[in-house]
Formats: C-alpha cells, sequence, structure tokens
C-alpha cells in the first residue's frame, strides 16, 4: 500500500475535530474535498473508518485502531516540521560559510559579530579554506556560501557571484627595514630585499607576479608560505617584507612593531567576493545574513 501522506493528513484532522466541515476549514479546503479523500482512503484500505451521526462523524472500531497509529505519526511529523521550521528560522537558524583569511579579517568576522548582536540565536558553521577549496564546498552543498577574496578565472551558473567590497595590499616591513617608510620606494629600488609572499599555487601570488610583471620586473620572494596569516610574523621577525592586506596590519603599525612601506607603483584594487548557488535552497538566517552583509560599510 503506497498512500499519498495528504490521506492520512486529512483522516487525523477529521478524527480530531469530530467533523469533515471543520476539518475541511482547517486545512483551507472544501467538504466534499475532504468527503472524497476519506471515501479513497476507505476503498485504498478496505474497510470503513467513520459512520456519519447527527453530531458529525464517529470512528468505527477499525477507524479507532487506525487512529491510534496515524495520530502518533502526525504527532512526530508536525513535531519535526516546527523543529525544522525553528532551525531555519532567525530563532533558531544555523548558517554555515566557507571563507578565505583574508575575507575573514577584512570584512568577515566584524560583519558576524555584529549580525549576532541583532540576532543572538542564530549560530555560524566557519570553515577557513582557500578561494578553490570554498567554491567546491560550495559547489557539493556542505556550505549555504563562500566568502572569498579571488575567483577562478571561469565561475558560472548556477554559482551567483556577488562583489562584497574592494580591499587593497600594502608593503610592510620589520624594524630593519623601518628606513625604507621614510620616502616613497620604487619596485626596482626593493629589488634586493629579501621579500615574503604566499606558494606560487595560490592566485593572490599570482596577482602579484602579475604586478611585478606590469613594472617589468620578475618577482622572485625567498620565504613563501602557505596562509596569509604568516606573512605578518616573518615581516615582524625582520625575515623581510611582504605585501598583505591593511587589515592585517594596522594594529602592528600603530605599535610600531612593523611600517608601511609606500611603494610608487599603485597596486590594483582587490575584491572580497560573495558566491551562492542559485540552486540551492537558502533558509531564512541565510538569505537574512547575505543582505547584512551588503549593509555594512
Amino acid at each position: 500500500m503506497n498512500l499519498n501522506f495528504e490521506y492520512y493528513k486529512v483522516f487525523y484532522y477529521v478524527c480530531k475535530y469530530g467533523s469533515l466541515t471543520r476539518a475541511a476549514s482547517v486545512l483551507m479546503t472544501s467538504q466534499p474535498a475532504v468527503t472524497r479523500t476519506i471515501h479513497n482512503l476507505e476503498n485504498e484500505i478496505g474497510c470503513r473508518l467513520f459512520i456519519r451521526s447527527k453530531k458529525g462523524v464517529e470512528l468505527t472500531p477499525e477507524g479507532r485502531v487506525f487512529y491510534d497509529y496515524i495520530s502518533a505519526a502526525c504527532a512526530q511529523i508536525f513535531k519535526g516540521e516546527n523543529e525544522l521550521a525553528n532551525r531555519i528560522s532567525m530563532d533558531n537558524g544555523t548558517i554555515s560559510i566557507s571563507a578565505t583569511e583574508t575575507a575573514l579579517h577584512c570584512c568577515l568576522f566584524q560583519a558576524m559579530e555584529e549580525f549576532n548582536q541583532q540576532y543572538p540565536n542564530v549560530r555560524f558553521n566557519l570553515l577557513n579554506n582557500s578561494s578553490l577549496d570554498s567554491l567546491r564546498a560550495l559547489e557539493a552543498g556542505r556550505i549555504d556560501m563562500a566568502v572569498v577574496s579571488s575567483l577562478p578565472d571561469q565561475t558560472g551558473a548556477p554559482l551567483k557571484v556577488k562583489i562584497l567590497r574592494q580591499y587593497h595590499d600594502i608593503l610592510i616591513g620589520g624594524r630593519k627595514f623601518a628606513h625604507l617608510a621614510k620616502k616613497v620606494q620604487t619596485l626596482e629600488d626593493l629589488a634586493d630585499c629579501p621579500w615574503i609572499s604566499l606558494t606560487s599555487a595560490s592566485i593572490s601570488r599570482k596577482f602579484l607576479n602579475q604586478y611585478f610583471e606590469e613594472q617589468g620586473l620578475t618577482f622572485h620572494p625567498g620565504i613563501e608560505l602557505d596562509t596569509t596569516d604568516m606573512i605578518l610574523p616573518a615581516v615582524r621577525h625582520n625575515l623581510g617584507i611582504g605585501f598583505i592586506p591593511a587589515e592585517f596590519a594596522m594594529e602592528d603599525i600603530s605599535r610600531e612593531t612593523v611600517f608601511e612601506i609606500q611603494v610608487q607603483e599603485k597596486v590594483p584594487e582587490r575584491s572580497i567576493f560573495l558566491v551562492y548557488d542559485q540552486e540551492y535552497p537558502q533558509s531564512i538566517a541565510a538569505k537574512t545574513f547575505q543582505k547584512f552583509l551588503f549593509q555594512q560599510p
């Protein structure tokens, strides 16, 4: 037997209210439609479930046995629906995000803090991944959205890409290189300095390679690191100079543990992107957070 759940649902409400008319009102349908459903159900299971009376309808002995099971099943289903509604609402929602270090430091941490002040019951599941790994997680349906600082050459449907904000890299050096901060430098002036950068496989490194090539130079860092947040301590320990998003270095610059080195050749602005799957259903919490991100200064 393979019956539509709506049959059981109609049966449950007719039993609960003892009336075809009241059940139809609750289900927002017509009394004849409810009657047809009950007749179809009785035909499918092969017995009579109700007896009509002046007061409405009464269960047959078979109907009472059937109702014991159906009422328990419906109670669990309705409880599950309510639980799910709570989990995807602003009262008890969860938002899953994969983000790059740059995206986290430049906008996401601050946005999450302010969002939780407005919606304290919403939880975040946060992954810190590269741009490529974040997009793979999105394509696999493991997250609601990706917030990344670079994109591959091709990012098409069903993924939707929006620019969240712009940011720029600055060149910094430790105390050993503080003298370089006293005047504007050219990249050629800095050619003999030890450089620190991300590994050649990263999109950020490819950005710097192109930036140097446009100035007729080749970028050869002496130290290559896997993550952006490792560049700052390496610079702080005077192992070389390196480019880093400005937000990473502001506190150290104010304490004069590192120094910003002005470069004559302008470093192009870069973007932080919000990426989500247009075909993936978004919860209320996830949709609200997406709108919230674009309201940030």
